[in-house]
């Protein structure tokens, strides 16, 4: 049953490799973060991402009652990679302010020490 369950969350979804990485994750034989380094190293965040919301959607509205075995570990996975996407933009903010790239007005340093010039309102 849960085979069968996890064909219906899973079919026709493209990349083949990231099917196929997914399959691994709902049998139970990756675990999420394994499953999501993996799918990230095929391919963009943005493309595992709609394959992980084409499966959640999936779960949603096409699970059964025997399904929730494999409901439980789309959550799952689903959860996993919001938390490694919010790390990874961090990240990636926190390497560009300190590269100088990035800075809005609100990040740049404010001209409190140098009295002479004034301050502009935002």
């Amino acid at each position: 049953m849960e085979a069968e369950a996890i064909t219906r969350l899973t079919d026709g979804l493209q990349p083949p490799a990231i099917r196929a990485i997914l399959v691994q994750c709902l049998i139970g034989e990756l675990a999420p973060s394994t499953a999501i380094s993996r799918m990230l190293a095929v391919d963009g965040a943005a493309t595992v991402r709609a394959a992980i919301d084409d499966v959640t959607h999936r779960a949603a509205t096409i699970s059964r009652a025997s399904d929730m075995l494999v409901h439980d570990r789309v959550d799952e996975l689903t959860q996993i990679f919001v938390e490694k996407v919010s790390e990874l933009a961090d990240v990636g903010e926190d390497t560009k302010t300190r590269s100088g790239y990035g800075l809005g007005s609100e990040s740049r340093p404010s001209n409190s020490g140098n009295r002479d010039e004034p301050q502009a309102s935002e």
